[in-house]
Formats: structure tokens, sequence, C-alpha cells
């Protein structure tokens, strides 16, 4: 099985040559990919030792050893080594079933500089909120894993000069040609049909068959259902079912916990939607009403649903694929396909850490004004709006740039690229601005963008 490249692959690869690394934990919901990527990294060392705990012969191993130094002594007499190589790389897969495991890296990192050591687990931030374990606190390193951004999904499908074209373009603010548009527009739609699970993508790359991709996203909507009944310290679970299953309804929209599932008080909903949050099988985004950094979460205000990934949800809603392949994108679910796709691309850039999403909410008893994503850039924090509509119905956009007094907004839309200047009145005068309109499928390179002036 030939091994699909990932961004992640980078960064792992710039831990591995780093001096004075400490273990690094990989996280990530269930199916992401996560184990196949510390075995392509596995390739470049000498020794590769894999030790996955939800296997029992791996797991009786460790329930046998008392700290860090007995495994490395266990494993050394299972594998008839009288002494580990000199690159090698101990993967702890999932993790999360022995907390003393957790804790045994501080000790892999204080006395054993040597070893390369990963860990990774799909309901590791489940355990943290049970409170069974804490990591060491400044003795490891944290990456974070996706489903397929776009760019990647290129990658996979052979479209390796395209994708390196959309990254061009987007860091030289160039249009692109109508062929590499077009091209763009078809295989985007592919990735809204396949989305960016690797078992469905490799389906895809393999057959291009939407019965199979579509079939494949329903058993992994069934397997992570089946996952729910891993989480320790519930009793009863009938409010994190309902909850799950009440996803698809409030995906790319606002939602108020007291009318997430029909039954269920506010306070089981917001306990629910933590632990399905903490399993990274949807996300939160939050309102502010700040201008600029620190943001802060607006009180009492309705936050915003975020996906795993696009293809699940659009499935789990039930798009229908010929939708996908020829609806405008920017009508499917009312825009709700548009804005969940870009606030998932968007959030795709986030290896290194995972930090808070927020949009911007602006009430009043007169108006109210609403932004659909911040971004921190490079050039600071940016309002990006996924609209369709020209650029003089941006009407928050344009409160948004008044009242903080920026000159810069983001609009993704079903368009060109384009690098416009505008003028538009408002009540207390004329507000300048600049205008970046970038086509949908470019999104994901928003939080990378040197716009400069």
């Amino acid at each position: 099985m030939n091994y699909l490249g990932r961004h992640i692959d980078e960064d792992l690869h710039a831990w591995a040559g780093s001096s004075g690394r400490k273990p690094l934990i990989l996280r990530g919901a269930r199916q992401t990919g996560k184990t196949e990527s510390v075995r392509h990294l596995g390739r470049e060392f000498d020794l590769f030792l894999e030790l996955n705990l939800e296997r029992h012969v791996d797991r009786s191993l460790v329930r046998s050893c008392d700290s860090a130094e007995d495994l490395l002594e266990a494993l050394a007499l299972r594998h008839d080594l009288a002494r580990f190589p000199d690159r090698t790389l101990l993967f702890l897969d999932e993790i999360q079933e022995d907390a003393r495991v957790v804790n045994w890296l501080r000790f892999l990192f204080e006395d054993h500089p040597e070893l390369w050591v990963v860990a990774a687990g799909s309901l590791l931030e489940v355990r943290l909120r049970e409170r069974d374990f804490s990591f060491p606190v400044g003795r490891i390193t944290f990456r974070y894993l996706h489903p397929f951004s776009f760019h990647e999904f290129l990658l996979a499908v052979g479209r390796s000069r395209l994708a390196n074209t959309l990254r061009d373009a987007a860091q030289e603010l160039t249009p692109l040609s109508g062929q590499a548009r077009a091209l763009a527009e078809q295989t985007f739609r592919e990735y809204l049909l396949v989305g960016g699970m690797p078992e469905a993508v490799r389906l895809w790359v393999e057959d291009r068959s939407s019965v199979a991709v579509r079939q494949v996203q329903s058993d992994l909507m069934q397997a992570l259902a089946e996952d729910l009944h891993k989480y320790r310290g519930v009793r009863d679970l009938s409010h994190l079912e309902a909850a799950f299953t009440s996803l698809p309804h409030h995906h790319g929209q606002r939602f108020k916990y007291q009318h997430f599932a029909e039954g269920y008080r506010s306070d089981q909903m917001k306990t629910a939607l933590g632990r399905l949050e903490a399993a990274m099988i949807c996300r939160r985004v939050w309102p502010t009403s700040d201008l600029r950094p620190p943001l802060h979460v607006k009180p009492r205000s309705a936050p915003k649903l975020l996906p795993l990934d696009v293809g699940l949800a659009n499935t789990s809603t039930g798009i229908p694929v010929k939708a996908l392949q020829t609806a405008p994108v920017d009508g499917l679910l009312d825009g709700r396909v548009a804005e969940y796709a870009a606030g998932l691309l968007m959030a795709s850039a986030q290896r290194r850490a995972q930090n808070l999403l927020h949009f911007w909410v602006r009430d009043s008893s007169r108006a109210n004004a609403e932004i659909d994503y911040l971004v921190h850039t490079p050039e600071g924090l940016i309002p990006v709006e996924v609209k369709a509509g020209p650029a003089g119905k941006l009407k928050s956009l344009h409160q948004y740039l008044w009242r903080s007094n920026t000159t810069l907004g983001i609009r993704l839309h079903g368009g060109p690229l384009s690098d416009e200047q505008h003028q538009v009145s408002m009540p207390d005068g004329d507000l300048r601005f600049r205008l970046l309109s970038l086509p949908l499928f470019m999104a994901e390179y928003v939080p990378e963008l040197d716009i400069g002036s």
C-alpha cells in the first residue's frame, strides 16, 4: 500500500532532526492517519519499535513493567537486542490506555535522550478531561494531525503541479489562469465528496467510486459512534449519543445548547459537546466582540460548529452526490457547506498548536453584524467572510473594519482571486479598504498569507 504524503511529514522530519528534542505526542481524531504517518517516519531509522496499547499482547507487556527502564528492557528481550541501534524510534500508540506510560515519557526524555520517542492516541483529550492523567509539563512536545486538506488531496490524486500553482498564487497574490482555476474547481468538488479521511482518500485514488467512498464514510461514522462507549466516567451514554446524532443538523451554523438535541437539557449538551470536541469529532468556533488580540469569548452568545471532516459532514447531512458535482458550492445547505469547508481548511494549518477559532459578532438594538472568521496571519488579525455577493454587500465586514480602524478584509468566494481597493459610505464618514478575494478552494492558505502593503 503506497503512502499518501501529508504536511505533518515535514513537521515530524524537522522534529526528528532537531537537537534537544523532547518526546512527541501526535494528537488527532481516530482514523486521521496518525499511525501511518509515524510508521512513514520510522523508515528513516535503523530500528522502529511499535507498541499499540489496544493490542492485548502489547498491553500485557506494558502492564508487566513498573518503570520506563523495565519497558526498555522488555523490548530489548522481545527483539533479542543487546543494545538499541544509534537511531531507534519508539512509537507508543493508543497511549491513553495506560496512564503510567504517559508519565514514563518524562523519564524517557531525561534518562534516554538518545532515543526518539513518539506517542499517539485517538482519545487522549477525552482521558485528559476525565482527569485520569496529565502530561509531563515541559518534557514533551505536541503536533496535531487533521484530515487531508485540499492541498494534500491534490497531491494524493496526482495533481501536484496544480497544488504548487495554487500555493504560489496565494503567496504572490497573482490570479490563476482559466485552465488552472477550472481544474481546481473540478477537483475541489471531488474533495467535497471524498473529504480528507485517509481511508476515503485512498479509495478514491484507487477506484474513483462515489458509491464506495460513501460506504466507507458511513462505516467511519459508525466507528466514531461506537467509540462513545470507550469514554470513561459516563454512566449514561444517551446524552452523548444524542449529541453525536444531532451534529449534522448544526454543522456550519450557530447553535444553542438547549436546542441542540430534543429532550435534553442545556448542561447535558454542553458536557456532551465538550467530550466530542475533546475527541476531535467536532469543533466549536467561539464568538467574540473584541477587535484585536487577545480575543475573549463573548458570554451567553451562541457558538458555531465545525465537523471533523467535510466529506463525512456532507454524507451525514445527506447531500446528493450530483449536487456536490454540479450545484453552486456557495448554495449547498444555504451556504453552510462553504462556511464549514473554509473553517476546516483554515484550521488545518494548526499543526503545532490547537488554538481556539473565533468569529466576530456585534449585537445591538439597531442591527446585528457577524464576521465568519477572525484569522491570525503574519500581518495580524484579519477578518474573513465566506460570501458569494459583491463587495458592496459585505456590510458586516465594513462594520468590523470601521470599528477596528483596519483596512484589510478577506473574502472567500466562488469567483477569481482579486486584490482591490474599495470605498463605501458609513454613518460617520467614508471607509476606504482593501478587499482580497480568494477562491474558496484556496482557504487553507489564508493563515500563511504574507499580504504586505
